[in-house]
Parts: structure tokens; C-alpha cells; sequence
């Protein structure tokens, strides 16, 4: 299966395949975090870093990227669309979110609307 396998460190790859999945999960009106991914795919949420990156170059192929925010819900200011179908910015993600039902305060989305992969 793609994306399975160990890391030189003895630590389970990232199954990318299944973080996939986790995604098109994710309703509109909820949100993740990198974390809440990096669990889905099989790891802790400490392999976030991992999440970003794959975020980063292939977001423009996932459904839903647009709804994984940081632990504390709030939108990345740095967002970076990863292709031309994604929001442009940091704003225009937070205007899609809240059309799509997410609420914040304070600039972070509702915890309670926070998806969370399945234990199991």
C-alpha cells in the first residue's frame, strides 16, 4: 500500500492514503488540525511537521486541505495555495470556512465543530 512502511528511524511512515481519506471525511462546517491528520495517518500528532509538508505540495489534490488548521484552530497566516483551485489566502480560507458554516472567535474555529480521526 502506498505510503505504509517504516522510516530508517524504526517509526511507521505517514500513510498518506489514509490521511487522504481522513480528509474527505471532514464535513464542511468542521475543521482538523495537522495533528488530528498525522494521527489519521497512523502516527502521534508530534508528525504534524510531516502533514504540513505533504499539505504544502500536494493540498491542490485534496479534498477539504482547506479545513486543517493549527492545534488551536486558527488559520495558518502563512497559507500558500498548493494549486490554482485553492483559496488564495490566509483570509479567503477563513471567508470559505465561515460560508460553510465554522464559527470563530477570536480567530479560532469552535473546538466543539473540531473532526477528530476515529480511535480505532
Amino acid at each position: 500500500m502506498p505510503g505504509c512502511g517504516w522510516t530508517m528511524t524504526g517509526r511507521p511512515k505517514l500513510d498518506l492514503d489514509q490521511a487522504a481519506e481522513f480528509l474527505r471525511s471532514v464535513p464542511a462546517g468542521n475543521w482538523t488540525s495537522y495533528g488530528d491528520v498525522a494521527v489519521a495517518a497512523g502516527r502521534g500528532p508530534n508528525a504534524a511537521q510531516g502533514i504540513v509538508s505533504w499539505i504544502g505540495s500536494r493540498g491542490h489534490q485534496l479534498h477539504g486541505v482547506h479545513r486543517v488548521l493549527n492545534v488551536r484552530g486558527e488559520v495558518n497566516a502563512s497559507w500558500t495555495p498548493a494549486g490554482p483551485s485553492l483559496p488564495q489566502d490566509a483570509h479567503a480560507v477563513r471567508e470559505l470556512l465561515e460560508r460553510e458554516g465554522l464559527r470563530f472567535t477570536n480567530d479560532r474555529a469552535d473546538p466543539r465543530q473540531r473532526s477528530r480521526p476515529s480511535s480505532g
